[in-house]
């Protein structure tokens, strides 16, 4: 089984696939859906994740002209995204080039095959800083070597080296990037990863081997970690246990997949209850 002719890799696949292939197969390639919860509290988990798409919406209403005073009057309802709010308008825009973009997508070409990368925020200065902002609302902040480690920090940097031209007004060196994660639930605390040359090069040949190694695949295996399983919503095909409990999710992980904001919570609730 081969990937479809209009397919695109992102952070969110390639991550899928580094943590269990199996769940890139069922989830790409044979396009299951997923009849299983990643959480066991399901309304709590949905809640969650409308409050951190709400979040990004807003900050994409501001970056795009909307006065802060005039959406700040929204968030009278619910105090900890007003704090998020706060946060991010007082900490998360601070020292950033002048042109920024929200939302943005770019697209590379990568072992002959599409890469995407969907941006929070770009903020630029041509000739000068491209600067990636992710807005997350963990309250928990990762490892810093896990973090650049993570597909979202690998994918994000190469394709605004190799496809930033488009907005930048010509290629951007390397060396000019930087990307910064913004943790509004605890502080603001930033946590920034340049980028060089270099990185770039070992970026590129461990994501050309990863795409190799997808297209040759004869079987796609279970993850020998099964830790992993436990908000896999794949999990019910391979038997691999319960639901998670939701004060242990990693909402930041929810916030990097493309899908987790777009998810049937009606098939959910019929399938849970």
């Amino acid at each position: 089984m081969k990937l479809s002719a209009d397919f695109a890799f992102t952070q969110g696949s390639l991550g899928d696939y580094a943590d269990c292939p199996r769940r890139f197969e069922l989830r790409y390639l044979r396009r299951m859906r997923y009849p299983a919860l990643e959480v066991r509290q399901a309304l709590d988990y949905e809640a969650r994740i409308r409050k951190g798409q709400r979040f990004h919406k807003l900050l994409q209403q501001h970056l795009l002209g909307v006065p802060a005073d005039l959406l700040a009057r929204s968030l009278a309802d619910d105090d900890e995204l007003r704090a998020w709010w706060e946060i991010a308008l007082s900490k998360g825009l601070d020292g950033l080039p002048r042109e920024r973009r929200a939302e943005t997508t770019l697209e590379s070409s990568l072992a002959g095959q599409r890469l995407l990368a969907k941006y929070d925020l770009l903020a630029l200065e041509p000739g000068g800083e491209a600067v990636i902002i992710d807005w997350k609302t963990g309250a928990r902040l990762p490892l810093r070597k896990a973090l650049a480690n993570r597909m979202q920090t690998v994918v994000y940097r190469y394709v605004l080296a190799s496809a930033g031209a488009q907005i930048y007004g010509g290629p951007i060196p390397p060396e000019r990037i930087r990307m910064d994660y913004v943790y509004v639930a605890a502080g603001g605390a930033r946590l920034s990863f340049p980028y060089s040359a270099a990185q770039m090069e070992a970026d590129e040949t461990r994501l050309t081997d990863m795409v190799g190694a997808i297209d040759a695949a004869a079987e796609f295996p279970l993850t020998e970690d099964e830790r992993r399983c436990r908000f896999c919503n794949y999990r019910s095909y391979c038997d691999r246990g319960e639901a998670g409990d939701f004060n242990d999710f990693d909402f930041d992980d929810a916030e990097e997949d493309e899908d987790a904001l777009a998810l049937d919570f009606d098939q959910i609730a019929e399938i849970e209850f």
